[in-house]
């Protein structure tokens, strides 16, 4: 398209939260490789499936292959969609560069939560991301964010923990181990 004296018209810039079509098919398309790596790579290496299982029990592999299959079928529709869709309309405009800088700072503080998780321990590095996250996103109240930082997790943990019985991985500083050895009226809760 252009204009009358020749000029091309450039697409509006649109904000992170407008859905992109080009943002679809990229996000798709991770989805559907996240889904098969997961499937073909990461179970088979991750997964510890013992010889035999007692009684009626599931392998260990069998949740996590069964998510990635959905993953990656689920991801496989939404690309073929988001192609369609995208080849049949008009082009978009570009993210303005702050937005990317909020969502690479999302994705840094995603990944800092993952290395602490191994350092301190899943609770705890949930607490910490929590309040990043909300302090970054423009939160500025400590009282809020301190609540929200220590409630929400420690009420995931004791669902997790204790009343679902999924073990956390340990931590290389234990210090929820430390912590729950220091609490035992959590013991006789459930």
């Amino acid at each position: 398209m252009s204009h009358d004296d020749g000029t091309a018209i450039q697409p509006a810039a649109v904000d992170l939260e407008t859905p992109t079509r080009r943002g679809d098919v990229i996000a798709a398309a991770l989805c559907l490789i996240a889904g098969l790596g997961g499937y073909f790579v990461v179970v088979p290496f991750a997964v510890y499936v013992p010889q035999q299982f007692a009684g009626t029990a599931n392998s260990p592999a069998f949740l996590p292959n069964v998510m990635f299959i959905l993953l990656a079928a689920l991801s496989a529709l939404y690309l073929v969609q988001s192609i369609i869709i995208y080849q049949r309309e008009a082009a978009q405009g570009r993210t303005p560069g702050a937005d990317w800088a909020l969502a690479g700072g999302t994705a840094l503080i995603c990944i800092g939560y993952i290395f602490a998780i191994h350092m301190i321990g899943m609770t705890l590095a949930s607490a910490l991301a929590v309040a990043a996250t909300t302090f970054y996103f423009g939160e500025r109240r400590p009282m809020l964010i301190a609540t929200i930082a220590v409630i929400l997790p420690m009420l995931l943990w004791y669902f997790f923990v204790k009343i679902a019985y999924i073990l956390f991985p340990s931590s290389w500083l234990g210090i929820m181990d430390w912590l729950e050895a220091a609490l035992p009226f959590t013991h006789g809760l459930v």
